[in-house]
Protein backbone atom coordinates (compact mmCIF):
# COMPACT_ATOMS: atom_id res chain seq x y z
CA UNK A 1 0.00 0.00 0.00
CA UNK A 2 1.36 3.36 -1.02
CA UNK A 3 -0.06 6.01 1.45
CA UNK A 4 0.85 9.42 2.92
CA UNK A 5 -0.16 11.73 5.18
CA UNK A 6 1.65 14.39 6.22
CA UNK A 7 1.78 18.18 7.82
CA UNK A 8 3.57 21.18 7.02
CA UNK A 9 3.57 24.86 5.54
CA UNK A 10 2.51 25.64 1.77
CA UNK A 11 5.94 27.28 -0.16
CA UNK A 12 3.77 29.08 -2.60
CA UNK A 13 -0.18 29.65 -3.79
CA UNK A 14 -1.27 26.76 -5.44
CA UNK A 15 -1.16 26.77 -9.49
CA UNK A 16 -3.98 25.75 -11.35
CA UNK A 17 -3.66 24.09 -14.91
CA UNK A 18 -5.58 22.17 -17.29
CA UNK A 19 -4.82 19.70 -19.95
CA UNK A 20 -5.56 19.98 -23.17
CA UNK A 21 -8.53 17.90 -22.42
CA UNK A 22 -9.86 20.01 -20.03
CA UNK A 23 -8.63 18.46 -16.60
CA UNK A 24 -7.69 20.58 -13.23
CA UNK A 25 -4.24 20.26 -12.17
CA UNK A 26 -2.65 22.31 -9.26
CA UNK A 27 0.69 22.18 -7.90
CA UNK A 28 2.74 23.52 -4.83
CA UNK A 29 5.78 22.92 -2.85
CA UNK A 30 4.87 21.84 0.73
CA UNK A 31 7.58 22.52 3.78
CA UNK A 32 8.10 20.18 6.32
CA UNK A 33 10.12 21.11 9.59
CA UNK A 34 12.11 18.53 11.64
CA UNK A 35 12.36 20.09 15.08
CA UNK A 36 14.05 18.08 18.24
CA UNK A 37 15.03 19.15 21.68
CA UNK A 38 18.56 20.32 22.92
CA UNK A 39 19.30 20.55 26.11
CA UNK A 40 15.10 21.07 27.11
CA UNK A 41 14.65 23.89 24.03
CA UNK A 42 13.18 23.30 20.72
CA UNK A 43 15.75 23.39 17.61
CA UNK A 44 14.56 23.77 13.95
CA UNK A 45 16.29 20.83 11.76
CA UNK A 46 16.22 20.43 8.41
CA UNK A 47 13.20 21.62 6.04
CA UNK A 48 12.31 18.67 3.91
CA UNK A 49 10.59 20.32 0.86
CA UNK A 50 7.50 17.88 -1.20
CA UNK A 51 5.96 18.79 -4.62
CA UNK A 52 2.25 18.24 -4.51
CA UNK A 53 -0.12 17.76 -6.59
CA UNK A 54 -3.97 17.13 -6.84
CA UNK A 55 -6.30 16.60 -10.33
CA UNK A 56 -9.97 17.44 -11.31
CA UNK A 57 -12.24 18.98 -8.73
CA UNK A 58 -9.90 18.51 -5.93
CA UNK A 59 -7.65 20.84 -7.17
CA UNK A 60 -9.96 23.53 -8.36
CA UNK A 61 -10.94 23.52 -4.37
CA UNK A 62 -7.02 23.70 -3.29
CA UNK A 63 -6.83 26.65 -5.63
CA UNK A 64 -9.96 28.49 -3.83
CA UNK A 65 -8.83 27.79 -0.51
CA UNK A 66 -5.37 27.31 0.53
CA UNK A 67 -2.64 30.30 0.02
CA UNK A 68 1.26 29.75 1.06
CA UNK A 69 1.84 29.81 4.41
CA UNK A 70 -1.04 27.58 5.21
CA UNK A 71 -0.75 24.71 7.62
CA UNK A 72 -2.13 21.83 5.54
CA UNK A 73 -2.46 18.05 6.34
CA UNK A 74 -2.49 16.23 3.14
CA UNK A 75 -2.93 12.52 2.54
CA UNK A 76 -1.87 10.76 -0.96
CA UNK A 77 0.47 8.43 -2.06
CA UNK A 78 4.03 8.98 -3.04
CA UNK A 79 5.51 9.09 -6.40
CA UNK A 80 8.93 9.73 -7.39
CA UNK A 81 10.16 11.71 -10.36
CA UNK A 82 13.31 12.57 -11.96
CA UNK A 83 14.80 16.02 -13.22
CA UNK A 84 17.43 17.40 -15.10
CA UNK A 85 18.86 20.58 -13.38
CA UNK A 86 20.13 23.16 -15.78
CA UNK A 87 23.93 22.28 -14.92
CA UNK A 88 23.22 18.98 -16.40
CA UNK A 89 22.89 16.87 -13.21
CA UNK A 90 19.61 14.25 -12.97
CA UNK A 91 18.04 13.99 -10.28
CA UNK A 92 15.42 12.59 -8.10
CA UNK A 93 12.45 14.09 -5.98
CA UNK A 94 9.39 12.28 -3.91
CA UNK A 95 6.40 13.86 -5.23
CA UNK A 96 2.45 13.70 -3.41
CA UNK A 97 -0.41 12.50 -5.29
CA UNK A 98 -2.85 14.36 -3.12
CA UNK A 99 -6.19 12.90 -2.76
CA UNK A 100 -7.17 14.71 0.70
CA UNK A 101 -6.11 18.10 2.21
CA UNK A 102 -7.58 19.95 5.60
CA UNK A 103 -6.12 22.96 7.04
CA UNK A 104 -4.67 22.84 10.30
CA UNK A 105 -5.57 26.03 12.52
CA UNK A 106 -2.70 26.64 15.24
CA UNK A 107 -3.48 27.22 18.48
CA UNK A 108 -2.89 30.25 20.42
CA UNK A 109 -0.92 30.14 23.47
CA UNK A 110 -2.05 33.14 24.73
CA UNK A 111 -5.68 33.26 26.25
CA UNK A 112 -8.50 35.03 24.17
CA UNK A 113 -10.24 38.23 25.88
CA UNK A 114 -13.46 35.59 25.81
CA UNK A 115 -11.40 32.86 27.75
CA UNK A 116 -10.01 35.95 30.29
CA UNK A 117 -13.76 37.02 30.73
CA UNK A 118 -14.52 33.49 32.03
CA UNK A 119 -11.94 32.89 34.28
CA UNK A 120 -12.70 33.88 38.44
CA UNK A 121 -11.92 37.19 39.53
CA UNK A 122 -11.31 38.69 43.37
CA UNK A 123 -9.62 37.59 46.34
CA UNK A 124 -11.19 34.28 45.70
CA UNK A 125 -9.76 33.47 42.27
CA UNK A 126 -7.07 30.01 42.50
CA UNK A 127 -4.17 31.96 41.32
Amino acid sequence: MNQITITGNLGKDPVLKFTKDNKAICNFSLAVGQRHRVNGEWVDGLTMWFQVTFFGGSAEKVVDRFVKGNTVTITGRLAQSQFTTDGGEVRTSLDIIGTEIEKVERVSKEPTEDALATLPQGEDAPF
